[in-house]
């Protein structure tokens, strides 16, 4: 698809996968909150894993899985389909206890690539489906914090990925028209979310567990990951990805 790269003014990235290694930085935790949830039973175990989307054997997440690219919220539901006696508050808890104190693992020198694409004269942003202020707390540990204009979350008063609510917040924020943002992601709820918001490109990164068909059809352009925009935003490296 063409795309005019002379009209970007602002890029917006989903975190997970696109900025952080999801394997790395989550994997460990979603086999603690399993463990936690069905302790010594093996059959539980696998049916709620399989329902996350997880492989428990490799300790991988699937593309598509509902754990990468949904909430919370969506989290519990689909887990309550499987088993309906679960309870919300319990498995919240037992959420925070497995994931706390992991830290989140960058996809690359996330401030020197932010500098430099700031430096091009780019506003940035973050638009995610996890809850906003561990997402603040991840970023700050990160060192690039200060780097973004706005990050947005699942809870800061928007309608959660793929609905286009959080980006058009962001347009809102730096006073830019949807049409100059580009939306840069690793999954369908990242991409499809550009597509309701009317982004001026669509920009997919192999970086998180999707695979190039799953994202092909909603990308203007695939990059390997993040730090190929330099040259994408220098006329190199284009590559189509409808």
């Amino acid at each position: 698809m063409d795309v005019d790269k002379q009209q970007i003014k602002a890029i917006v990235f989903d975190k997970d996968g696109t900025l952080i290694d999801f394997e790395a930085s989550w994997g460990t935790g979603m086999q603690a909150l399993l463990d936690a949830v069905a302790p010594n039973d093996d059959v539980r175990m696998a049916k709620l894993a399989d329902a996350a989307g997880f492989d428990l054997q490799n300790r991988r997440f699937a593309g598509g899985s509902v754990f990468v690219n949904g909430t919370t919220a969506d989290m519990i539901a689909v887990w309550q389909g499987v088993e309906p006696t679960l309870d919300s508050a319990e498995i919240l808890t037992k959420g925070e206890i497995a994931f706390s104190g992991l830290e989140p693992a960058p996809l690359c020198d996330l401030p020197a690539l932010m500098g430099q694409l700031r430096d091009m004269g780019f506003a940035l942003g973050v638009v995610t489906n996890a809850a906003e202020a561990p997402t603040l707390v991840q970023l700050e540990k990160l060192g690039c914090l200060d780097l973004f204009d706005m990050v947005i979350g699942c809870d800061s008063g928007f309608t959660p990925k793929p609905a286009g609510d959080t980006i058009l917040g962001f347009c809102q924020q730096v006073g830019l028209d949807p049409a100059q943002v580009a939306m840069v992601g690793d999954s369908t709820h990242d991409l499809n979310a550009g597509r309701a918001a009317g982004v001026g490109m669509n920009v997919g990164v192999l970086s998180g567990p999707a695979k190039r068909g799953q994202i092909a059809d909603l990308s203007d352009v695939i990059l390997g990951d993040v730090t190929e925009l330099i040259s994408l935003f220098h006329g190199q490296g284009l590559e189509s990805g409808a």
